[in-house]
């Protein structure tokens, strides 16, 4: 990452019915702008030992009038395939990240 963040999990539990894990952080970015995507998710990736293939960040938005950002990340454990579900856009962000990844190892 380029710079440090404080991040904070909000909630993390498996969702059954939708066979996936949703995890939602609390960015804290003082006097910052908000977080990128990739940055977010590849700390995501690393903390909690996820597989890029099969994690997706949902979103990454400011609380208003806060330095304050929250997160929302999918990870399905059995894979699924992104193109039936995912806009464009998305799939953009994990290819970057994964690319970004394969970099530093």
């Amino acid at each position: 990452m380029t710079r440090e963040l404080d991040i904070e999990v909000v909630k993390d539990y498996f969702n059954e019915y939708l066979d996936r894990r949703e995890i939602i952080l609390r960015i804290k970015h003082l006097k910052q702008s908000t977080p990128k995507r990739v940055d977010v998710l590849k700390y995501a990736i690393k903390r909690f030992s996820l597989d890029p293939d099969k994690t997706l960040l949902m979103y990454v938005k400011s609380l208003y009038g806060q330095n304050v950002s929250e997160a929302l990340i999918y990870y399905y454990p059995n894979g699924i395939d992104w193109s039936t579900i995912e806009p464009p856009k998305r799939r953009k962000v994990i290819k970057i990240g994964k690319e970004e990844s394969k970099e530093e190892g």
